[in-house]
């Protein structure tokens, strides 16, 4: 255990604990957890790495990780997925979750991952622990009947609807040959294919339907897929039926499209709404009226570097260089101070060294480390930052430099809820 304020102490449950160590999750968040759901979180959930805070014998909060790998530009790394967190109303302000996240941090180091990854239910929360917006996300409302094609394409092959047995050998493939192209994207173990992507659990509905899975094959290979939720509506005027897409991937453009094709397709269908989709959305380019597709783009994964020159030195960069930054970090002061990031070759830099800089080094950039989370993955530039007042350059010219070091060719992108 470790000791915290007012008698608090942390650890972890056995297994026949875990039903009340996440007990505080239903209170925080103003949801009773189902017994159906607390049951699929302890299949899918690692014990090791998910704590109660203990108040005597009352679990008063508590949270967890899972272990993922994440795609980063030319690489991966080791990444903490924190989850499931919650404090009673009554013991905050109590420096729980502070003390919670310490424990999460070091677990990670120790685990060689040099990140943490989360979903913020506010991000406010979050941010005052070194997190930064390392991916975005688009949710789109759009009336089917408004949505035209601009150039339709030919089906590859065909589409049709699978089980979830068949579902399991189809599409997890095509997941992770995308995987590897696009940063912010997750592991994913088998559990949580089928006990969350791919399950249709009551708990899980929210009154959006059943949940429909849909493979594209060419040639009896997988080549895409659609996960989504459909809820019938009828009025006087005659069907309103909602779709509402989960996920969407495809090896190639034309089959990608080729989807969104079929999704727009369905009959008795009033709207198509889309959770979670990439910032841009390809479809803002393949419809001809984009202004329908009611597009509102939201934060998404929020990402903290824990070991700062180990996650600089798992990714590639846009060219070679160097740039010496100045990082304040509270939360995990071995990240402060100044580092020279030096990526030598020509072209598309990889071999990357990040080192404390010299004393005598000029400092081209000034910044926190929840600003460098930011354009770690490429979802901002430094300019965005700059412009925002939360990145100070100190010599002319290097948020250029800085903006070609870190430049990606893909937007980071994470579907993976957890």
């Amino acid at each position: 255990m470790t000791p915290m304020p007012d008698q608090i102490a942390l650890r972890t449950p056995t297994d026949a604990e875990f039903r009340r160590f996440v007990a505080p999750l239903s209170i925080a968040f103003n949801r009773r957890m189902t017994d159906a759901e607390i049951e699929n979180d302890r299949r899918t959930v690692e014990l090791d790495r998910f704590i109660g805070a203990l108040d005597g014998e009352s679990v008063v909060g508590c949270g967890g990780a899972f272990s993922f790998r994440l795609t980063v530009p030319g690489g991966e790394v080791g990444a903490a997925g924190i989850t499931a967190v919650g404090v009673l109303p009554s013991h905050r302000r109590r420096g729980i979750l502070r003390q919670m996240m310490t424990w999460w941090f070091e677990q990670a180091r120790q685990r060689h991952e040099p990140v943490a990854i989360l979903w913020a239910s506010e991000a406010a929360i979050y941010q005052r622990f070194g997190y930064g917006p390392g991916t975005q996300q688009t949710f789109l409302d759009a009336p089917k009947d408004r949505i035209r094609f601009l150039r339709p394409v030919e089906t590859p092959g065909r589409i049709r609807i699978v089980e979830l047995d068949e579902a399991m050998a189809l599409l997890p493939p095509v997941y992770d040959a995308r995987r590897s192209q696009v940063p912010g994207s997750l592991t994913r173990s088998e559990a949580m294919w089928r006990e969350g992507l791919l399950a249709d659990t009551e708990w899980s509905r929210h009154d959006n339907g059943d949940k429909v899975l849909v493979v594209n094959e060419d040639g009896g290979v997988p080549r895409g897929y659609v996960i989504y939720r459909q809820r019938s509506d009828w009025d006087l005027s005659g069907p309103k039926g909602v779709v509402t897409v989960l996920e969407v991937a495809a090896l190639d453009a034309v089959t990608e499209q080729a989807l969104w094709q079929w999704i727009f397709g369905i009959d008795l269908i009033g709207t198509v709404r889309v959770w979670r989709g990439p910032a841009p959305h390809p479809l803002q380019l393949l419809v001809t009226e984009p202004r329908r597709l009611g597009v509102t783009v939201n934060d998404g994964t929020w990402l903290r570097i824990i070991d700062l020159a180990a996650a600089l030195e798992a990714r590639t960069f846009g060219r070679a260089g160097t740039l010496v930054m100045d990082v304040t970090d509270e939360f995990c002061p071995a990240n402060a101070g100044r580092w020279q990031l030096s990526v030598p070759g020509e072209g598309a830099g990889a071999g990357a060294r990040v080192t404390r800089a010299a004393p005598s080094a000029e400092v081209d950039l000034t910044l926190d480390i929840s600003d460098l989370a930011a354009v770690y993955l490429g979802a901002f530039r430094f300019a965005d930052l700059a412009r925002a007042g939360r990145v100070k350059p100190c010599r002319a010219g290097a948020l250029t430099v800085a903006d070609r070091l870190f430049s990606t060719e893909v937007r980071p992108d994470n579907a993976t809820m957890f």
